[in-house]
């Protein structure tokens, strides 16, 4: 009978390795799963039961043997994502439809099959029936999310791996599925605020254009012919448009070296913390790096605090979800306070990581016992002020393009205005 190496967890979440016979590949992962080992590697080897042996997968296997390993799934995702073009925004679709199928009492892996059979959306469906397959294999729907980033965002695996961790995942999808809705309500807000000041950008560029390369000639040879000059305005635009023709791809190609080696720069430990330093300290952009970041942890500790998740483990998952390297630093220093026994409120205040008015929230919320919801009014707080603060650099930018077109126009009009009386005079005066 064949013998199958695997690679496995224990209940008591220690790392096992053995060998197992079974007839086929299914029948050595149900074996390993009556032995409440959950598999994370399975291969068909050579060696003796209860012995670790080494794998050697046979050629007509080796498509299915590694199916088993995390780098060959990615591998298969890659392959998924080729075809179908993956986009961030078919998560909320995937979730809804996951919440609706689990909320009526199926289990997950039963909802993912029927999904992976019945979704309309061939991408979804591709999808649904990549996840599929990692859970039938024994990976955890959050281990399979973290194979696909470019469907999933990692907060939402750290929240899926806490709520299986509990047994509750219900609670941790509709969370994810409001956050989604609001995210989408709000970028679907920003575009259609700049849509028009783009537009109006685009149409006063166009008409300058057809004014600099195609009337502009004209009636210069026209003033030429008649003696007459151009005027100001029109001599100005043809200098900025000299300008932008001769010396813009060199400032283009400056400008992209420049964000180039900040890119690169920031690929290093001290040019990430130095360049996240500096985000911090940016007029309104400051304010929507601090408040999406206090947003993204504060959600996820609300969540897994309510959710019965302890406090250790809460606040090592929260702290993946932070981008802002300064505030990492913070807030491991405040975690590590904390683990030491001193409030949430006590160690966000000593390192600054919190305004005032969330630390006496937190310091009510641990006195009375609704640590939990504290998170989620802070959470609340932070993400109106987000909303905010995005309203206002939107406003901003459309102000500034809808004047940056204005201007245009009245150079323009002014340009055309003055070149029609130059040559009226210039008529007159023979």
């Amino acid at each position: 009978m064949p013998t199958f190496s695997y690679k496995g967890i224990d209940s008591a979440g220690a790392t096992v390795n053995g060998v197992i016979e079974a007839a086929d590949r299914k029948q050595a992962l149900r074996k390993i799963r009556a032995g409440k080992v959950r598999p994370l590697e399975v291969k068909l080897g050579k060696g003796k039961p209860g012995r670790a042996a080494k794998a050697k997968p046979v050629k007509a296997d080796a498509e299915e043997a590694e199916s088993f390993t995390v780098s060959s799934s990615d591998k298969k995702s890659r392959r998924l994502f080729a075809r179908n073009k993956p986009s961030r925004k078919q998560a909320l679709p995937f979730f809804r439809k996951l919440y609706q199928l689990h909320k009526s009492g199926m289990p997950i892996g039963d909802a993912m099959q029927i999904m992976s059979a019945r979704m309309g959306d061939p991408a979804l469906k591709d999808l649904s029936g990549a996840v599929y397959r990692d859970l039938s294999e024994g990976r955890t729907l959050a281990s399979s999310m973290r194979s696909m980033p470019e469907y999933f965002d990692p907060t939402m695996s750290f929240l899926i791996e806490a709520g299986e961790a509990t047994g509750n995942v219900q609670p941790i999808l509709e969370n994810i599925i409001d956050h989604l809705e609001r995210k989408a309500a709000l970028q679907k807000e920003v575009q259609g605020a700049m849509a028009y000041p783009i537009m109006i950008c685009l149409v006063a560029l166009g008409v300058v254009a057809l004014f600099l390369f195609y009337l502009l000639p004209r009636i210069q040879s026209m003033l030429d012919t008649m003696g007459g000059e151009l005027n100001m305005a029109a001599k100005i635009m043809i200098g900025v448009a000299d300008f932008a023709l001769l010396q813009g791809p060199f400032i283009a190609v400056g400008l992209f070296i420049i964000a180039l080696s900040i890119v690169q720069w920031r690929k290093t430990d001290k040019g990430r913390l130095t360049t996240d330093a500096w985000a911090l300290k940016l007029p309104i952009l400051s304010g929507l790096y601090y408040n999406a970041d206090i947003c993204r942890v504060s959600n996820i500790l609300y969540v897994l605090l309510s959710n019965g998740v302890n406090t250790t483990e809460s606040l090592r998952l929260a702290e993946n979800t932070l981008q802002n390297k300064v505030l990492v630093a913070k807030y491991v220093a405040a975690r590590t306070m904390i683990n030491d026994g001193a409030p949430f409120s006590a160690a966000f205040r000593r390192y600054g990581l919190l305004p005032d008015l969330d630390q006496d929230i937190l310091s009510i919320g641990e006195n009375t016992g609704s640590l939990a919801p504290s998170f989620n009014e802070i959470y609340n707080t932070h993400a109106e002020e987000l909303s905010k603060r995005l309203s206002i650099l939107t406003k901003l930018i459309a102000g500034l393009a809808l004047g940056f077109a204005f201007l245009l126009v009245f150079v323009l009009t002014l340009a055309i205005v003055m070149s029609i009386l130059n040559m009226t005079q210039s008529i007159m005066a023979r």
